[in-house]
């Protein structure tokens, strides 16, 4: 009785090992990191840092302030602007910022998760190509 108890359970747990090798085989030959493109669309974006126009207006508003006034109005006047000139500067830069385009990848991953890729050019992807990603990037595969 016990021999056969022991054969029964070789033959079972040699099925399940046998099993679980033509599973991991499986997952083997599939991509980590690819999926199906469900959505594509153009967005359209500005840069939105605040930078060189707002610094310049602010030191050219100051350096005209200081020009006004004597003792605590010169202070004033200094700070006034400072501040009015960081906000001049800050909308012209704002008003000539370059408008960019970019594309936005909605993937069904084979996982089953769903990412969303955005990047600056567009190599020919369209909706239900296989594809990866790598490096934040999509790539055909």
């Amino acid at each position: 009785m016990n021999l056969r108890i022991f054969a029964t359970a070789a033959l079972l747990g040699a099925a399940v090992i046998g099993s679980g090798n033509a599973l991991a085989r499986q997952d083997g030959d599939r991509c980590g990191n690819c999926g199906t493109v469900v959505a594509v669309s153009e967005v359209k974006h500005k840069d939105s840092h605040i930078g060189a126009g707002t610094a310049i207006g602010a030191v050219a508003g100051g350096v005209l302030g200081n020009q006004v006034g004597k003792g605590d109005g010169k202070t004033a006047a200094t700070v006034a602007g400072a501040v009015a000139g960081g906000a001049i500067g800050h909308s012209v830069e704002k008003n000539n910022r370059e408008t960019r385009y970019a594309w936005r990848f909605a993937v069904d991953m084979d996982n089953g998760r769903r990412v969303t890729v955005t990047q600056n050019d567009n190599p020919d992807i369209r909706s239900g190509d296989r594809v990866r990603v790598a490096n934040g990037r999509l790539e055909r595969y």
